[in-house]
């Protein structure tokens, strides 16, 4: 066998190897997309019994109608939301994204582990209007969310019931070690996703209504 034959044989067995490689990986990442989904679809349901009986013990009159003293406006700094529990795991309400038909259950607080069942808040409130949620660009989480255009409707609904109305103000492509612009600025809402391959990140900046 000459050696331009035996380099066109290692070529294409290279060549096989990648396809298979390649193949695997998109049904793995196929597999999890699947999973990711029905995880969310289960927990919907979930969270709105969950929701319904939160709303339906706030509304009983068999409850004490009292409430914490206020602190001054100088000293009040809003940390966290309230939630409702899952499966062992906390929830801070639902997003509705009328133009992609998602309605999404978003988590507390965020890891890599999380991501994997529903989108996450990375960080803020909504009384702060600084809430930044994040998710994997599974097609049925934010996949399509480079698909949204300026001026489109996004809502979030807390564990109270209580529905927050945004649209998109901006989009925009940031480095993942952003960190610092991805949590800034005057945007009420924030969502992002990496983009495919995973080198930036897809932002979606949104004001209240």
């Amino acid at each position: 066998m000459t050696k331009r034959s035996t380099a066109g044989l290692v070529c294409l067995v290279l060549g096989i190897l990648c396809l298979i490689s390649a193949l695997a990986l998109w049904q793995n990442n196929r597999s999890e997309a699947q999973e990711a989904e029905a995880s969310a679809n289960a927990v919907m349901g979930k969270l709105a019994e969950a929701m319904e009986q939160r709303q339906a013990e706030a509304e009983s009159p068999l409850q004490p109608a009292s409430e914490p003293a206020a602190l001054p406006m100088a000293e009040q700094t809003v940390f966290s939301m309230d939630t409702v529990e899952i499966d062992g795991q906390l929830y801070i309400g639902f997003l509705t994204i009328p133009d992609l038909r998602l309605e999404l259950p978003v988590m507390d607080s965020w890891d890599y582990d999380k991501l994997k069942t529903a989108p996450c808040r990375y960080t803020g409130t909504l009384a702060g209007n600084d809430l930044v949620i994040a998710a994997h660009n599974y097609l049925r989480h934010f996949g399509h969310l480079m698909d949204l255009r300026l001026g489109a409707e996004i809502l979030f609904t807390d564990v109270d019931g209580v529905t927050t109305h945004y649209t998109v103000a901006e989009l925009e492509i940031l480095q993942p070690t952003a960190v610092k612009e991805m949590t800034s600025g005057d945007y009420d809402l924030t969502l992002f996703t990496c983009t495919y391959g995973g080198a930036t990140r897809f932002t979606v900046r949104c004001l209240r209504k």
